[in-house]
């Protein structure tokens, strides 16, 4: 798996300098950043942080921030980008599902984007919960399966063998929401807007998800939980 990734590493951050990148970027970070409630001072795990977009965000508001990524090429890439900030983020090679750091050990974990390709997503979680301290929060962000960007990446694997998407297995919201661990669990959707849309046309991608938020849906692209440590 970490080859997989070394070799998107040099290309990966391309995707957010399009319009749709940037768009789904920002909807995204809104929701796990709400749930999250990052504060100065915070520690936080960033479980499967590819480039570091979440850990340079986090770092940037003053959290102190560990990446962790199982991709040697993904953490070069990482690094080199705190480091042109100056940003003290600690960056570390390791596996979701046996995570290098003893028990309570963080104020929050996050993970965005990440856990759709480990081969349990139970056991993933369970050690994100493990290394939280209590009443601290756990955020997880994946791609949501019952939607037009689920059936955009399915179909985006079935032609291509060697997209990452075929090693991917995606999730609904009611899927995520049952297998967070602890209590409080609040789970939502975002997203709604579809891959072809004309993404600078901002306006109007925002009045598309607020009507579908309004409208209650659940089938967004991105579904996001969060968990309370007991």
């Amino acid at each position: 798996m970490n080859q997989l990734f070394d070799d998107k590493a040099g290309t990966y951050d391309e995707w957010y300098l399009t319009p749709a990148g940037r768009f789904v970027d920002r909807l995204e970070k809104e929701a796990v950043l709400a749930y999250l409630e990052p504060r100065p001072g915070m520690s936080v795990l960033d479980v499967g942080c590819g480039t570091g977009n979440y850990s340079l965000e986090l770092a940037r508001r003053g959290l102190k921030v560990t990446g962790l990524d199982i991709s040697p090429g993904m953490l070069a890439k990482a690094r080199a980008k705190a480091q042109a900030e100056g940003l003290p983020v600690e960056f570390v090679q390791g596996d979701a599902v046996r995570l290098p750091f003893q028990d309570d050990s963080f104020d929050g974990v996050i993970s965005v984007s990440a856990l759709e390709f480990v081969p349990d997503l139970g056991a993933a979680l369970r050690e994100a919960y493990r290394v939280l301290k209590p009443r601290g929060r756990l955020v997880v962000g994946l791609i949501g399966r019952d939607s037009s960007w689920g059936r955009f990446y399915a179909e985006k694997a079935r032609r291509d063998p060697d997209s990452v998407f075929n090693r991917a297995r995606l999730y609904t919201l009611d899927e995520l929401r049952c297998a967070m661990p602890g209590g409080s669990v609040r789970a939502r959707a975002v997203l709604f807007t579809p891959p072809g849309f004309d993404y600078e046309r901002e306006e109007a991608a925002r009045r598309i998800e607020a009507a579908a938020v309004a409208a209650g849906r659940t089938d967004g692209g991105f579904v996001c939980a969060v968990a309370v440590k007991d």
